[in-house]
């Protein structure tokens, strides 16, 4: 940072203390302006934009929180902080602010200590074992959150520290080299290799009494010679106990069993119960990717797979440990058995150990809160709340991919994957002058030193991801010469995608982005033209996979991505499969093309490398994919965001981290989400439907399923008639709601029962069974019906999708339709809701900027029903012990391709908040939603 920016930052903290005590985005705008105004040094200005965001991390405004579950774990921290030198934390913060003012050390401050006050105090005397997890979000800052509470661990009085970093090499070395720079401070590989030589990196530059040593680094030839070798270690001869001493290792069953055989033989070794122990070295193992090979997928507590095993005969073998696992999908981890066999051993090396107890985080969940900038699923792919001021519509940069297949393939499997693609479909062309257009926007908002990355994901196969690379490196080629060459007609085709796309695009997001960033601007044409052949000369392709000779290749840059290396800003398409897919962070990405599929929610949301902080370009991201993983992302969401919400439930009404199990199992769509092998403990569930609201906002658009529940409406009114006239209610004398109060449950089961839906939480059968148990326990006292109709004459149809607000005018007349009984005929009008337009290739026709429902109808059959809050109809609704079926027929000109003429019914399904409800038993199944056979990867090992 300048030192003029540096005074800037100064005087504004002066002006911003005497201010209001919420600082908020405005009050530090407005200091900003203050501190520009006044010319601190003649002639020379600094960048405000740039001054805002310092500040607001400096004062952790749109930071996020903390949740945490846990078992009686006493509190520690607080009254030893005044005992403990936090020497290494303070050098790594500096280390931090040097690097990146804006980064918001403050909450990283205040997240880590809440962690390390649940681990066990390391200088407590005797035998303990502390079990916990971490639960982050895909690419939030997951690893500078465990290097910072590594410092403090280790200032706290931690003599080891093993991070299980993945199951990939290179991901290995890219954690050993962030630990390398963020606590040790020198260069591991230099280190073991060069015989001591201590050449300092990162933290290294700030003097600290701590010397920390690491029995593994980052040092490779073809392979990871860095990772954990016993002779590597016994030359070193680094007495264990004294000094801090740290291990980065893969998850790999030859790397565990050599480092526990290793510890075996230090001499502080004691046998305990027959198994090895070392005693009184306290020890801080880190598990990151924790939902990754760690997990059992065994079903039989006895059969214990070898990484599971391994990783818990190395907890076993310390009488002092804390192990936190680190992800952001957690919900295997969460299905981990707690019962195991305290008797079973296993040999390692000649040696006998026991295996231990599971890897369930017994005594503590703890679960960050993304802060306001943080671009993660909700904010890609939109969020259905149950509390409707709290959904969140999705950023409008997803775009359909509907041309790959030729010459990419849906699915690779062993027919086809030697039919190489010969070209690449019409939408990567897209998305590749899309990320030179972005490149170019960036440099106009000070971003020309700034690293810039687009990811192009479809294929697992080292050949495959070969023949992609030089095919878009070809089509790169094509495009530099033509913007070197000033060949009009691309000019004009770039013009034409920035003026149609990225300008409204940027408005858009502008409007509707739910934290400020003042980088964001609509920049004229010219401009970005003039940027272009700079941009583009900066941008490389690169194949990412473990073949490390090229003899077989066509395309030779293969080598590492290593964005330290350019000072001045990488611009790189990086062309991979699996080694994109988990833990590689890809800096600056804006562009994504991904038309890889997978069963497993987990697997997929982890691959969602386009999450993350954009500041300055969020704007420009896009995302090109199917409709289909767009549409399964969103579910991905609503299971996360849901599983979320129960940390917030549990931590308020003070349960453990033992009780989440059964509250996640209460959740219908929850249990696709993973791997079958790692549920075998969560076939035979309990669901609740309790204070919930379920809304089929993904809704069949096959004439089939239209006229099926369109039957079902009427159906139902032959069974239960029309309402009497009192029951009419009207608006503009038009029939708003048609209300059946004190219905009977077998009217609304037989028409749930009947309705045609695949959206995952809809289980029908489940919820009518629901529906008759509380009925037969006298749980809810009545369940009513709501017919809801639209009351307009004339209404807005969007066929285009997302039309700007301001030009949403009225533009049809409000389709109707008729119910009928005993020869009485009610017109109703049709609910408008109109999908958007990222979504409309979808075979689905999908509700996301408005729930089915609104407030109004919520409360239509309650007593009191003028209330102005969710939560108050919701504890009326509980008050009343009262059920409401909401129906709706929606307007098929909302979604494009229907003519059917009829309806699109939909419903929505109020239970109240039951005390001593009858729960239901249900048995989790995999939806097959995804390609009947799974592609084909030989790329996850290194095979060079």
């Amino acid at each position: 940072m300048s030192d003029l920016l540096n005074t800037a930052r100064a005087v504004a903290h002066m002006l911003l203390s005497h201010g209001s005590e919420n600082i908020t985005d405005e009050s530090i705008q407005t200091a900003v302006k203050k501190v520009s105004a006044m010319n601190i040094v003649e002639g020379l200005t600094f960048d405000e934009r740039e001054l805002f965001e310092i500040l607001r991390a400096d004062f952790s405004v749109g930071k996020g929180e903390v949740t945490i579950l846990s078992e009686d774990v006493e509190p520690w921290l607080n009254e030893e902080l005044a005992n403990i030198n936090f020497e290494l934390w303070n050098r790594y913060k500096l280390n931090i602010r040097d690097n990146d003012p804006s980064f918001p050390v403050g909450d990283l401050d205040d997240f880590t200590n809440k962690i390390l006050d649940k681990c066990v105090n390391p200088r407590k005397p005797g035998a303990w074992d502390r079990r916990g997890m971490v639960v982050g979000h895909v690419q939030s800052g997951k690893t500078s959150n465990y290097v910072g509470l590594i410092n403090k661990a280790t200032d706290a009085g931690y003599k080891v520290i093993i991070v299980i970093a993945g199951t990939i090499s290179s991901l290995r070395r890219q954690t050993q080299e962030r630990i390398d720079s963020g606590y040790i401070g020198r260069s591991s590989s230099a280190f073991i290799n060069n015989r001591g030589e201590n050449r300092v990196i990162g933290v290294g530059k700030y003097k600290v009494s701590t010397d920390i040593y690491s029995l593994t680094s980052s040092y490779y030839k073809s392979g990871d010679e860095g990772d954990f070798s016993q002779s590597v270690a016994n030359k070193l001869n680094i007495p264990i106990g004294r000094n801090p001493v740290v291990f980065v290792i893969k998850k790999n069953k030859s790397i565990l069993e050599n480092l526990i055989d290793w510890f075996a033989k230090n001499e502080n070794v004691r046998p305990v119960e027959g198994s090895p122990r070392l005693f009184d070295v306290p020890a801080l193992i880190i598990d990151d990717e924790a939902d990754a090979a760690s997990v059992n997928t065994s079903g039989d507590i006895n059969d214990v797979k070898a990484i599971n095993r391994l990783i818990r005969i190395l907890l076993n073998m310390f009488n002092q440990s804390t192990f936190i696992g680190y992800t952001a999908t957690p919900y295997a981890n969460l299905f981990i058995s707690q019962t195991y066999n305290d008797a079973l051993t296993e040999v390692v090396k000649g040696r006998e150990y026991k295996v231990g107890e599971d890897l369930f985080p017994r005594d503590f969940i703890v679960n960050i809160k993304a802060p306001t900038n943080y671009i993660g699923a909700a904010k890609m792919f939109g969020y259905e709340n149950p509390v409707p001021e709290l959904t969140k519509e999705p950023l409008e940069i997803f775009r359909a991919i509907d041309d790959y297949d030729p010459p990419f393939f849906k699915s690779i499997n062993k027919e086809n994957k030697a039919n190489l693609p010969e070209y690449i479909p019409d939408t990567l062309g897209t998305a590749i002058k899309s990320f030179i257009l972005t490149c170019a926007i960036r440099r106009l908002r000070g971003h020309e030193k700034k690293h810039n990355s687009m990811l192009v994901h479809v294929a697992l196969l080292v050949k495959w991801i070969d023949k992609v690379a030089y095919l878009v490196n070809e089509k790169v080629k094509e495009y530099k010469n033509a913007i070197l060459a000033e060949d009009e007609a691309l000019l004009d085709e770039l013009r034409c995608l920035y003026e149609t796309d990225f300008l409204p695009t940027t408005r858009n997001v502008m409007e509707n982005l739910d934290y400020k960033d003042r980088r964001l601007e609509q920049h004229h044409w010219v401009d970005v033209r003039a940027e272009l052949k700079k941009a583009a000369s900066k941008i490389e392709v690169r194949a990412v996979h473990g073949t490390r000779s090229t003899t077989n290749l066509q395309y030779h840059n293969i080598e590492e991505i290593d964005y330290g290396l350019y000072e001045n800003g990488l611009s790189v398409i990086a062309v991979g499969g699996s080694r994109l897919s988990r833990g590689i962070t890809l800096e600056g990405l804006s562009i994504s093309y991904y038309i890889r599929t997978t069963r497993m929610y987990d697997s997929l949301m982890q691959m969602g490398r386009w999450f993350g902080y954009r500041p300055g370009y969020v704007d420009l991201c896009r995302l090109f994919t199917t409709s289909d993983i767009f549409l399964w992302f969103n579910h991905i969401t609503m299971a996360t965001e849901e599983m979320r919400n129960d940390f917030d439930e549990l931590t308020a009404t003070h349960r453990r981290p033992r009780d989440f199990r059964l509250k996640v199992r209460n959740h219908t769509g929850l249990l696709t989400i993973t791997s079958l092998a790692k549920l075998h403990f969560s076939e035979n569930i309990e669901i609740s439907f309790s204070g919930s609201n379920l809304q089929t906002y993904q809704l069949l658009k096959t004439e089939a399923a239209i006229h099926n529940n369109f039957k079902a409406l009427k159906d139902l009114i032959a069974a239960i008639g029309f309402p009497e006239e009192h029951h009419r209610i009207k608006v503009k004398d038009r029939i708003k709601y048609l209300l059946y109060r004190d219905q009977t449950p077998d009217s609304i089961c037989d028409f749930i029962d009947a309705f045609k839906t695949d959206q995952p939480n809809i289980k029908n059968g489940a919820i009518s069974e629901y529906i008759r148990l509380q009925s037969e326990s006298g749980t809810i006292n009545e369940w009513s019906i709501c017919v809801v109709a639209n009351t307009e004459e004339r209404v807005f149809i969007d066929y285009e999708g997302n039309t700007q607000l301001d030009k949403r005018e009225p533009n049809n007349d409000v389709m109707t339709y008729n119910l009928i009984f005993g020869g009485e005929v009610l017109t109703l009008g049709c609910n408008v809701r109109n999908q958007p337009k990222q979504e409309r290739g979808s075979d689905y026709y999908l509700i996301s900027k408005n729930q089915i429902d609104d407030i109004r109808d919520r409360q239509v059959d309650l007593l009191r029903n003028n209330l102005k809050t969710n939560e108050a109809i919701k504890g009326e609704r509980k008050e009343e012990k009262k059920g409401l079926l909401l129906i709706y027929g929606l307007d098929e000109r909302g979604t494009p391709g229907l003519k059917n003429k009829i309806p699109v019914v939909g419903f929505s399904l109020h239970f109240p908040t039951i005390d001593g409800e009858v729960k239901v038993s249900y048995t989790a199944t995999i939806y097959n939603g995804f390609d009947d056979e799974m592609m084909e990867d030989d790329d996850n090992n290194d095979n060079g």
